[in-house]
């Protein structure tokens, strides 16, 4: 779907990376590490100082001579409805700027103003909306011209808890339906929910990319197990723990994933002492980053 040929722009050196259709990719990184270069690369905004970028084989400012609206994208900062216009009279610049016939478009728009929230506000000007009204508009915006591939740099900035479990709702409904989503966002919780695959930027290239599980693995390994017991202190000194703290009859053992599973260690202690609760956490995606 889209392909990062030996990639240099600004903090992007030599990024090569190919993105399958159908994935729901999150960027991570550090500030200035190239996400937000990396998305604008994808969908024509720039151009490579040197390799070149795909998408489905052509290059993406190619994409904006086709009537069909095959990339779709969302900047923080880069305003996407004019201000002055109501968010209803947004949406039909963007239904005429994509050629989209009056009838599907508005379907959507319903479905899209309901799930999104933004239906009481849809005769206001832009100018007078929230940050948080604003933001729901243009995603919905980006979303009914039914792209193939949508590219969203921070979605999340702005919206409250319920705006953001619809926006992922909706983004992962259509990712099993095959639409591919690269996002960049600082926000690890929500990120997590919604992507199936992960590339960390670092030093202009691509770290590391691949499933959140395959990124804990090899990356920050080290599960934490909280055991709550009614015995004995059990003795686990013959396991290979990283470390462990006491607090009581509360013991938290901190062990390498890769090393021992958590169902040794739990066998290892119920054979010595009474096991009253038991809970295991793995690493969050904000820590591994």
């Amino acid at each position: 779907m889209v392909d990062f040929f030996n990639v240099r722009k600004f903090t992007l050196d030599g990024l090569s990376l190919h993105i399958p259709a159908g994935e729901r990719v999150g960027l991570l990184g550090g500030p200035g590490c190239g996400k937000t270069t990396l998305l604008k690369l994808a969908c024509g905004l720039l151009v490579p100082e040197d390799g070149s970028v795909q998408v489905l084989g052509m290059a993406p400012s190619d994409w904006r001579k086709d009537s069909q609206p095959v990339i779709s994208a969302y900047f923080t900062g880069l305003p996407l409805l004019d201000r002055n216009d109501t968010v209803r009279q947004g949406f039909e610049l963007v239904r005429c700027i994509y050629h989209i016939p009056k009838k599907k478009f508005w379907e959507e728009y319903r479905v899209l103003s309901k799930r999104l929230d933004f239906t009481a506000f849809e005769h206001e000007a832009v100018k007078e909306l929230s940050l948080g009204q604003r933001v729901r508009a243009e995603l919905s915006a980006v979303l009914a011209v039914r792209p193939r591939l949508l590219l969203l740099d921070e979605p999340n900035a702005g919206l409250d808890e319920n705006g953001k479990a619809a926006l992922c709702e909706i983004l992962s409904e259509r990712g099993r339906r095959g639409l591919t989503v690269v996002t960049a966002s600082s926000d690890m919780v929500g990120i997590a929910k919604l992507c199936t695959r992960f590339a960390l930027l670092k030093d202009g290239k691509a770290a590391f990319y691949g499933s959140g599980e395959r990124l804990r693995s090899q990356f920050v390994p080290v599960d934490e197990m909280t055991i709550v017991f009614g015995g004995e202190l059990p003795d686990f000194g013959d396991l290979p723990v990283v470390r462990y703290k006491i607090e009581g009859n509360r013991l938290t053992l901190f062990y390498n994933s890769n090393h021992v599973t958590a169902a040794e260690i739990l066998k290892r202690v119920l054979t010595q002492t009474e096991v009253l609760e038991v809970k295991v956490q793995k690493p969050t995606l904000e820590s591994m980053v």
